[in-house]
């Protein structure tokens, strides 16, 4: 075995603990005790949370964790990365939020070939920036330099939302039944799912990030960040059954997660209108509206299940908060959990 003849460090193995620290140094100051019931700060070994018993006396702790991706691919082509924060934290918030919880916390790893501050600063403080305008605490997280594993820049981000909720009001979706009517909530593009086909489409030049889609360039349109639901579902909760976040899989997958049995959702396929950019992806990959579906959000970010004497109030406050909403179908009987389009 050979015997080094000079000393071989941490950082000449290519991870430099100092740019690591100098990273996350602008969110210590920043995150943490901001939040009178955050009993730590970013860089401890675990994050502590004084749950408010007033406000959930039976409390239940709701927590989701997701990616986004390979949006990151298009981010990295663009060299755009400020609304990637947003994109991790929505979607993990909408999935919390599908149960009725209040997202309380936020926690995101960032793996990465070579720590570059410039580019992952904006990525981590974009987190932080989306944490703040819907009051989620970024609690903490993990940097990791990993030379040899990712190419220089590359990184990967993922997050875990921790919820929570009085047990008494989880949205019990075992009360879906007939006649229940089904209201789209607009998304803002494609979010964070599908891209693996449109990075196909690319490669193959069949798509462009610099073509004009409805007047501003596809990569921009492609970078708009997932919008977050929060808000409107805190609003409407006491009112609906069922709630589900239309991701990977679409609405054909996604909505049949919370069907109960012998019950299925009959959608109107052009109940809504679909952006454009959905068109333009449809027409260049050749897939079926049933493909289609099963794949992209198709225009429809979340979707809630209300009772037809709900309706018009749910509809009334969708509107009143600005968000597009659309009556696109409702729950009929059916041998299994399933989505019907007509």
């Amino acid at each position: 075995m050979k015997k080094i003849k000079k000393k071989l460090t941490y950082k000449d193995s290519g991870v430099d603990i100092k740019t690591a620290e100098n990273l996350i140094s602008p969110l210590k100051k920043i995150s943490g005790l901001s939040n009178n019931r955050m009993l730590s700060i970013i860089g401890g070994f675990a994050s502590l949370y004084h749950i408010d018993v007033k406000k959930y006396p039976n409390p239940v702790i709701v927590c989701g964790t997701d990616g986004v991706g390979t949006k990151l691919k298009i981010a990295m082509k663009m060299k755009n990365h400020n609304s990637i924060g947003q994109d991790l934290l929505a979607m993990c918030v909408n999935d919390v939020i599908t149960s009725g919880a209040d997202p309380i916390l936020f926690l995101d790893y960032l793996a990465t070939g070579r720590i570059n501050i410039k580019l992952h600063q904006k990525v981590l403080l974009g987190i932080k920036k989306a944490c703040d305008k819907i009051n989620v605490v970024l609690a903490g997280g993990e940097t990791a330099e990993m030379p040899g594993f990712y190419q220089n820049d590359d990184y990967d981000i993922a997050g875990f939302c921790i919820g929570m909720i009085d047990k008494n009001k989880i949205i019990d979706t075992k009360k879906i039944k007939e006649n229940d009517i089904i209201i789209g909530l607009q998304s803002n593009g494609l979010h964070s799912n599908g891209f693996s086909l449109v990075n196909k489409l690319i490669e193959k030049k069949l798509l462009s990030l610099n073509q004009k889609c409805n007047g501003s360039k596809i990569g921009n349109t492609l970078l708009r960040p997932t919008k977050i639901y929060s808000d409107i579902i805190a609003k409407v909760r006491d009112r609906i059954k069922g709630c589900a976040h239309i991701t990977g899989g679409g609405i054909t997958e996604n909505l049949s997660r919370i069907l109960p049995n012998k019950t299925s959702a009959l959608i109107k396929f052009d109940s809504w209108k679909m952006h454009s950019i959905f068109k333009l992806v449809q027409d260049r990959s050749a897939l079926n509206n049933d493909e289609m579906l099963k794949t992209f959000n198709c225009g429809i970010g979340m979707i809630v299940i209300v009772d037809k004497k709900k309706r018009d109030s749910v509809i009334k406050d969708c509107k009143k908060m600005n968000y597009k909403i659309f009556e696109i179908g409702s729950i009929v009987k059916g041998s299994q959990s399933k989505v019907i389009y007509e």
